[in-house]
């Protein structure tokens, strides 16, 4: 998309809008009455009490999803220029690309007819429809040029080695690096800081992962991306050396915060690769003008999501409520 010519000015109504809708987001207090509650359909009760449900029998994978489709339609209705936006939503052309090609793939091994797909997800920059059936036709020229050489490549090595898990890092690292660029395009140093702490932290995860299953290099060398902030190299070698060299980098970069996380669970690292953009986003509370308010908002609003998933999966499985405490992500609000 074609960056509008706009100033921080533009942006007025916008910012206002967006601080209206802020009042809506869940409070601290708000999590810990979800955490608190007696189980499942208890946690229900409450989402219902905040108007995210109508009901018990509500679809609540459909709710949660509803929540985010109105963020981004306030903030596509309110922007000046929603293309400063694209850094971030290019990750759904992405995944719509990742479940267009499973679909082929598996359609041609089974010999079966391509039919539907209803995990497309949007916002997206290029049409989901298209997307599939540009996939599905194997026309790779029609998708998006940040997109034709990734799915190509993801296509060959699906088809060659049905290695679904390969495909996938691969799809995931253009993303990240396609998402640095579009960053860095907007020439805001909120925006391009945010990139790099998504990608780098991604990064993290991907070497935590791959050295506790015992990855080679060559594998890390195809999932990692291009973060500035963590050397790509190294951190593949230390990866590929073991979880405790792995620690050990870790420490010594900007990041070293994360090695005791890494130490104690996969699941306070994830949170607190979770909680240090959060962190980032904080600074856009304190600004009446720009870009920055509006896109602390959206990913506030989709941290919002990710916590009540949390919690009532870690209801659903009857987990103790300091455990759910563990879990739950830093909150915007």
């Amino acid at each position: 998309m074609k960056h509008k010519k706009v100033t921080e000015y533009d942006y007025s109504f916008a910012v206002a809008k967006v601080r209206a809708n802020e009042v809506g987001l869940l409070t601290s207090a708000d999590i810990e009455q979800l955490i608190s509650a007696e189980n499942y359909g208890s946690a229900l009760r409450v989402l219902e009490e905040k108007g995210w449900i109508s009901s018990e029998d509500d679809d609540v994978s459909v709710a949660l999803k509803m929540q985010m489709e109105k963020a981004w339609q306030l903030i596509a209705e309110v922007a000046p220029d929603i293309s400063v936006f694209d850094f971030l939503i290019v990750k759904n052309d992405f995944h719509n690309i990742k479940a267009a090609l499973k679909t082929l793939v598996t359609a041609n091994a089974l010999g079966l007819d391509l039919g539907g797909m209803d995990n497309l997800m949007a916002p997206s920059l290029a049409d989901p429809e298209q997307v599939r059936e540009a996939v599905l036709n194997k026309d790779f020229d029609a998708l998006p040029d940040f997109a034709k050489a990734a799915a190509e490549e993801a296509y060959e090595v699906l088809a060659r080695t049905t290695d679904g898990q390969l495909a996938d890092i691969m799809l995931d690292s253009y993303y990240l690096n396609t998402s640095l660029e579009m960053a860095e395009k907007t020439k805001d140093s909120f925006i391009i800081k945010l990139a790099e702490l998504i990608c780098a932290t991604a990064n993290i995860r991907i070497a935590f992962r791959a050295a506790r299953m015992g990855k080679d290099r060559q594998f890390l060398e195809t999932a990692l991306c291009n973060a500035k902030s963590l050397d790509r190299r190294a951190l593949a070698n230390a990866a590929a050396g073991g979880m405790d060299e792995l620690i050990s980098f870790i420490a010594a970069t900007p990041y070293g915060e994360a090695a005791d996380f890494m130490r104690a669970s996969s699941a306070a690292l994830e949170k607190w690769c979770d909680d240090i953009i959060m962190s980032h986003l904080e600074s856009a509370k304190y600004v009446s003008l720009g870009v920055r308010p509006l896109i602390a908002y959206y990913l506030a609003k989709d941290a919002e999501v990710k916590n009540v998933r949390v919690i009532l999966s870690c209801k659903h499985n009857h987990f103790p409520q300091e455990v759910i405490r563990e879990r739950v992500r830093k909150l915007y609000a």
